[in-house]
């Protein structure tokens, strides 16, 4: 008997191994993969040069790495990107661009991004909401928090500070509150939204992909799949994502 369940132990510890493995894997192929430009992506990439204004960019073209890649500086017309609201950022000399061209007129964009002004640490804040309890179902919300003592009914006013780094090289990550394991936070009779965790992040077509953190039993990240998000505004402090087709806003802190 004994036996039996020493081997029924190994057995679990190899799979637990195993599987532990198998996600620290997967997390270092997302980092080699985010390191080329994906496959199906029309994704150009360039340098502003002298002689940008609202109607054209001048740009040298850069590879997917950031390197100059030996071609003569190229043109595109962005005047109807601009009044379609698909520049995303201002422009200037020696930014970094991210662009797409129209498939039926190749002078023309159809999408720029400055990727200088993606780069940043963008941060946006929650509410909680009640804690559901048994002897309160089917009452609504303002029912409910209207037998709360203040001191409670205080706490849904309490805001969290949720947000997201964006780095070079495809460097992402999550910052805030957001450890809901917390045995502090499971007392409490209110709750937070949960935080999606990223940990990278490319240009595809024109949209951003962001790579989502899984956390395992025994605590490992891997990489847990990926939030398409459409950029629907970015300005020097102000971005707006539309991810999951939920738009979230988000308010540009510090530098990074």
């Amino acid at each position: 008997m004994k036996t039996r369940i020493f081997y029924i132990l190994t057995l679990a510890a190899l799979l637990m191994t195993s599987c532990s493995k198998g996600k620290e894997q997967k997390a270092t192929v997302l980092k080699d993969t985010l390191s080329m430009q994906a496959e199906g992506d029309k994704t150009i990439y360039g340098m502003a040069c002298d002689g940008c204004n609202d109607t054209l960019i001048i740009f040298l073209p850069m590879a997917y790495d950031g390197n100059y890649d030996g071609s003569n500086p190229d043109t595109l017309n962005i005047l109807e990107a601009s009044r379609q609201h698909k520049v995303f950022g201002q422009i200037r000399i020696g930014d970094k661009l991210a662009m797409l061209r129209n498939e039926q007129d190749s002078t023309m964009a159809d999408v720029v991004i400055v990727a200088e002004d993606v780069v940043a640490k963008w941060c946006y804040k929650v509410l909680p909401t009640l804690r559901q309890r048994a002897d309160m179902e089917g009452q609504t919300e303002d029912q409910q928090i209207e037998q709360l003592p203040d001191s409670i009914a205080e706490l849904l006013t309490i805001e969290r500070e949720y947000g997201i780094v964006i780095k070079d090289h495809n460097v992402a990550y999550s910052i805030g509150s957001y450890n809901h394991a917390n045995t502090t936070d499971e007392l409490t009779p209110v709750v937070y939204p949960t935080m999606r965790r990223y940990m990278g992040w490319n240009i595809y077509n024109g949209k951003m992909i962001l790579a989502v953190v899984g956390i395992d039993s025994l605590g490992q990240r891997y990489h847990a799949g990926n939030d398409t998000a459409e950029f629907v505004k970015l300005t020097s402090d102000t971005l707006v994502l539309r991810i999951n087709n939920e738009e979230r806003g988000f308010y540009k802190k510090g530098e990074e």
